[in-house]
């Protein structure tokens, strides 16, 4: 087999990706399977949906390959949302829409970009968009948020964590109160309208609380996408401690 060309197991995933009943599992194989090579080749096609599915693989992947023809799809005006949000996820740069800064930046760093997920900056970037600056280092960080009525919700952020497959997550919590048994039932419900996390009980300081979490792969993770988790998770978790305690320690 001449190794400069795709595998042949590649070459058929990438033909799924024009069926939509077998684009998703056919997607998820290639990331698995860390096909960059043939996912760039995608981005050239004349199918849309294939093209999108090119970007959010390659951002998934963070491949710093394909960071010079995403520039060229977003100046194209190519799926611009997520081009950009691939973009932030491959080089940690958040500059939007915008295709000259891409372009100068893609000039000055010579495409060089450093693999990972840097949380400094990340948390950096997410403090920019929620308007605050966080707490912390490491692995943990905390952002207090403003809410309406004068009150105030800390999320904290927690990086470094795992699924059950083993998969980077960065988890997205806070706590919402006292957990009495009376008010099992009405909290724990509202998991089936949320539409991002999960109320559940938890032990602090040995006594039990509701709180609030919400994992993102960090693969998947830009500043704009966590900062729309934290509010989420702060004005849920609030609106839960107002209607428990009636106070705002949290």
């Amino acid at each position: 087999m001449n190794q400069s060309e795709p595998e042949l197991d590649d070459r058929l995933l990438v033909d799924q990706l024009y069926d939509p009943h077998a684009r998703r599992a056919a997607r998820q194989k290639l990331v698995r399977a860390r096909a960059v090579k043939p996912l760039l080749e995608c981005l050239s096609a004349t199918n849309e949906a294939v093209v999108w599915s090119a970007v959010e693989s390659l951002g998934e992947l963070r491949a710093p390959e394909a960071v010079g023809p995403l520039v060229d799809l977003l100046a194209r005006g190519v799926l611009v949302v997520s081009v950009c949000e691939a973009l932030t996820r491959i080089t940690g740069q958040d500059f939007g829409a915008d295709v000259r800064r891409w372009q100068q930046w893609l000039a000055a760093s010579g495409g060089n970009v450093a693999p990972g997920l840097d949380v400094a900056e990340c948390i950096r970037a997410t403090g920019q968009h929620l308007g605050v600056e966080a707490a912390g280092s490491g692995k943990t960080y905390q952002f207090k948020l403003s809410l309406p009525n004068d009150r105030e919700q800390k999320v904290t952020i927690f990086f470094g964590r795992e699924d059950n497959q083993g998969e980077p997550i960065v988890v997205v919590y806070s706590e919402c109160g006292p957990a009495e048994a009376k008010y099992y039932e009405a909290v724990l419900r509202k998991n089936l309208t949320i539409p991002a996390g999960a109320f559940a009980i938890r032990d602090i300081d040995g006594k039990p609380n509701f709180v609030l979490v919400d994992t993102v792969l960090a693969a998947l993770v830009t500043p704009s996408v966590l900062a729309k988790r934290i509010e989420h998770i702060a004005a849920r978790a609030d609106a839960v401690e107002k209607s428990l305690t009636q106070e705002d320690r949290r």
